[in-house]
């Protein structure tokens, strides 16, 4: 991946170089063509080459991502150098100028050899091409279900009881089990269904996690209770003034607050009191992966989740793939044999119901898919469900793995504007220069380059536990760590590429 990332960022340099109005350095034109030649070649390779055996083309990668870096650092060296040298002479220009060529062919030779690598590779391959996300002509029709449930059809029924029971006396209902159950999905179905949505006059959704900030989870509230109230104009006022605020705005209404992913009660201890018994059922409802945390939180008894038997795999699995449409009998068998070897936990179903649902529905490559699971079907629960969002992650288009992995700069459940991301990612150089008549054209099919791929990584399933993958996955160290190069003063921790 972040060998994909530099070829795409020198191809981006030489392209602002060459159609700049007043370019600060020249480029032989034999040598613009090799590079393109070359980084085009490179790039339909990386993105081509069946993630199946993608562990096959570390060791290659390492060296193409190190070709391109040499490259672009020759060819912005230079720029720097003679914005440096412009008050010298024109003969010391031309030794710059000459040292500056020769090393850039040594570099473009340096690329010769790793092309004959890469052929000798594909020809030992030589498989057809793998349907990934990219092949959206290809792709086979999927329906989006949406936050699709299975089996928690009665616990949804319980909490809807809870919630408009008749107690008045304002009420905590805790959801609890292990990560990838189906908490949050659980709870977002409760709360957009339309009997809640009438039944409270206020109806607010938090994130709480293990990094909570009280003062942005009183902000979020407030904004959610009082649709008059702007973030932008509350900015200034204290953690203190908020809860005042959110208080105000709760009192004498009947509110449904929802905190989602709660790690400690210290944060229920910090904030109930901005929510006031009205005696009028008000309901909070919380979210949590720690069984203890959800007894202690209420006298009265918890929801717990259970997991998925093989029945209920298999329907979530299926719906996740084909929609409405039938599973066919080639694929029912090695189908239910994947669906069972995910041990009943929803989020890992969806994760490979989404991986399958965007590849190609071959017998081959669902067979591939379930000898990949046997290999991590015994691990523990958490280990299991971040191996198998893995797969997910590595089955990724490689042009889509940085912009991915790019997300984690932003907070758990953090807005995003799709503007903002856009030029970030365009900025970073995570998409390939796509030529056009002039440059606002060329702008204009770059962003809609963009929003294709934005709507690609948002369509991952992947994406709805970013955090952890992020968190937890990279540091087993079964594998070397890279840095992804992003820019703009921003770091990541290191990711697998």
């Amino acid at each position: 991946m972040a060998a994909y990332a530099a070829l795409v960022s020198l191809m981006n340099i030489i392209e602002q170089i060459q159609h700049h109005p007043r370019p600060p350095i020249s480029l032989y034109k034999k040598q613009v063509e090799s590079l393109t030649k070359k980084v085009t070649f490179l790039q339909d390779f990386l993105e081509n080459y069946p993630p199946e055996r993608n562990h096959e083309t570390d060791a290659l990668e390492i060296l193409i991502a190190d070709a391109a870096q040499l490259a672009e650092d020759i060819i912005e060296s230079h720029i720097v150098n003679r914005i440096l040298t412009q008050s010298t002479t024109s003969h010391g220009e031309n030794i710059t100028s000459f040292d500056f060529y020769q090393r850039l062919w040594d570099a473009i030779e340096y690329m010769d050899l790793i092309m004959q690598e890469v052929t000798e590779k594909e020809v030992k391959v030589r498989l057809p091409k793998h349907s990934t996300l990219s092949d959206a002509s290809s792709r086979p029709p999927t329906s989006n279900c949406g936050n699709t449930m299975v089996g928690s059809e009665d616990v949804l029924m319980d909490i809807m009881d809870n919630l408009t029971g008749q107690q008045s006396n304002r009420q905590i209902i805790p959801i609890a089990g292990m990560g990838g159950i189906g908490k949050t999905t659980l709870a977002q179905n409760v709360y957009i269904h339309p009997l809640i949505v009438h039944h409270f006059d206020i109806c607010a959704w938090v994130t709480i996690s293990q990094n909570y900030n009280v003062r942005e989870i009183l902000l979020e509230i407030l904004v959610c209770s009082n649709k008059k109230e702007r973030r932008e104009t509350l900015s200034t006022i204290s953690e203190e003034e908020l809860g005042e605020k959110v208080y105000k705005a709760l009192f004498g209404r009947r509110y449904l607050i929802v905190m989602d992913d709660m790690w400690s009660i210290e944060v229920w201890y910090k904030l109930k009191f901005f929510f006031p018994e009205n005696n009028n059922g008000s309901r909070i409802m919380i979210t949590t992966r720690l069984s203890k945390l959800a007894y202690d939180l209420t006298v009265s008894r918890g929801i717990e989740i259970n997991l998925l038997d093989e029945g209920e795999s298999w329907n979530l699995l299926r719906q996740k793939v084909f929609g409405e449409e039938c599973c066919p009998p080639r694929l029912e068998g090695i189908g239910k044999k994947i669906a069972t070897s995910c041990k009943g936990l929803p989020l890992s179903i969806s994760v490979i119901g989404g991986l399958l649902a965007k590849s190609q529905r071959t017998l081959q490559y669902w067979e591939y898919i379930a000898k990949n699971l046997n290999t991590i079907v015994n691990l523990e629960d958490d280990s299991r469900c971040l191996e198998i969002l893995s797969m997910s992650y590595f089955n990724l288009p490689v042009y889509l793995k940085p912009c991915f992995l790019y997300m984690g700069v932003f907070s758990e459940n953090q807005e995003i504007r799709v503007s903002s991301l856009i030029k970030l990612w365009v900025a970073e150089g995570f998409l390939k220069p796509i030529s056009g008549k002039c440059l606002e054209e060329k702008e204009r099919r770059t962003e809609m380059a963009a929003y294709a791929a934005l709507v690609s990584v948002m369509h991952t399933e992947i994406i709805t536990f970013l955090q952890d993958f992020l968190e937890v996955y990279p540091h087993d160290g079964s594998q070397e760590a890279y840095d992804l190069p992003v820019g703009s003063g921003m770091q990541l921790m290191p990711q697998r590429m």
